[in-house]
């Protein structure tokens, strides 16, 4: 009987420390849009999410010359069935801080980039 009860604490304690890597997001998407780029906006900061890295990874930026950030794609560098999905965080559009927290199921199989415009 007390095999019995150490191998499931065991297996429970196994699965708690492994939570990150089975987080259960399920998405097909591949790109997110937030915002309306202005045709005067330009691209302020690009950064990428490098395969193999484990989500969810949190991507935060407040411009150093306080523009505002208006526009902010974030997409994968190439096709796959398994997607990710996208929280904002921190801060808004409009202002020149904002923050992201990006969720997937796994390692990522694919990049992801991450593109923000703002105001000239």
């Amino acid at each position: 009987m007390q095999t019995g009860r150490l191998t499931l604490v065991l297996a429970a304690l196994t699965l708690l420390g492994c939570a990150r890597a089975l987080t259960l997001v399920i998405s097909t998407d591949l790109s997110y849009f937030f915002g309306n780029k202005p045709p005067n906006n330009v691209l302020c900061y690009t950064t990428a999410i490098r395969k193999p890295t484990i989500l969810p990874v949190t991507v935060t930026r407040t411009d150093p010359n306080g523009k505002a950030i208006n526009f902010v794609t974030i997409n994968a560098e190439k096709y796959s069935p398994i997607g990710f999905t996208v929280d904002m965080t921190s801060g808004q559009l409009g202002t020149s801080s904002i923050g992201y927290k990006i969720n997937g199921p796994i390692a990522l199989p694919y990049a992801i980039i991450i593109n923000m415009y703002c105001t000239p």
